[in-house]
């Protein structure tokens, strides 16, 4: 890689002066890239597969042996069937590479982890608190529900917001939220339709889906060990539920044994023109998840 060297930093450099990288200067363009590439090109030598569905996912199968490396720009959770192989891994990696083990994940992404003989407790109390308190809300009253029985409000309702970034800001955090708060998805997915141009109505709405999150954020997930490890899946679609492109709303959720380890709540691509369609196109998008798992 060549980069321009600019006149300041060299005494009387000519204009064309270029100056040849050892490597990738942190920051670049190109580092992130060339990062992943060096990482990911260093785990396949050492046996491993890249996930179909997620390209930051990385699979050690090997006989008996079991491994699966997740990479989130230079954070890795690395889970393995026996702590052997843990070890044995670990000391490939640091061949190459400088790294720092912190021991058994507690903390990733702003997900804390509690491990239980059972399975694993995932959590996102401090940053549900954190949006609280970006808000104003740490001390509202908790609601029952996230949203009522009427939850859909057309794009064109109310006045525009003299802050839509706050409004987008606050939304955006809800979506991650969802990652642990599967009973916010809905809720979230509809106030994600009026990112565009929020309005007073639609801050109204989302007020109730944080008075929802203010009585429920010290609640969990829970990923359970199961004997029977079968996918279970469940979907459901309203009839062209949006007020604004008579388009339809689905929902499914996908059980892994007794863990929920899948959902997802949107608008459908296409207008259904009756309700049995719209449920048929629910039940295709379920099953593509499926696929994926």
């Amino acid at each position: 890689m060549y980069y321009q060297q600019p006149a300041s930093f060299v005494d009387k450099a000519h204009p064309d002066d270029v100056c040849l990288l050892r490597k990738s200067l942190y920051g670049l363009k190109q580092a992130p890239q060339a990062w992943f590439h060096w990482f990911a090109t260093h785990l396949q030598r050492l046996g491993f597969m890249v996930s179909k569905s997620d390209s930051s996912l990385f699979i050690y199968n090997r006989d008996t042996d079991a491994a699966h490396l997740l990479l989130y720009v230079d954070d890795i959770v690395l889970s393995t069937s026996t702590t052997t192989l843990l070890q044995h891994i670990i000391n490939q990696l640091r061949h190459e590479f400088a790294m720092k083990d912190l021991g058994p994940m507690h903390y990733f992404l702003s997900i804390q982890v509690w491990r239980t003989p059972a399975g694993f407790f995932l959590s996102q109390a401090q940053y549900a608190d954190d949006i609280l308190d970006r808000t104003g809300m740490s001390d509202c009253k908790p609601a029952p529900t996230p949203v009522d029985t009427k939850a859909k409000v057309s794009s064109a309702a109310g006045t525009p917001l003299l802050d839509p970034t706050f409004y987008r800001s606050i939304v955006g955090a809800l979506q991650y939220l969802t990652l642990t708060h599967p009973d916010l998805s809905y809720a979230v997915q509809q106030a994600c339709l009026h990112m565009h141009d929020p309005r007073d109505v639609h801050w109204t709405f989302v007020k109730c889906v944080l008075w929802y999150v203010r009585g429920s954020w010290r609640k969990s997930l829970q990923l359970r060990r199961s004997t029977l490890p079968l996918l279970v899946a469940y979907s459901d679609a309203d009839c062209a539920g949006c007020p604004d492109m008579r388009r339809s709303t689905l929902g499914f959720c996908v059980f892994l044994g007794d863990s929920l380890v899948s959902w997802s709540s949107k608008h459908q691509a296409i207008v259904s023109r009756a309700s049995a369609e719209a449920e048929y196109r629910g039940v295709a998008h379920a099953m593509a998840e499926c696929c994926c798992l």
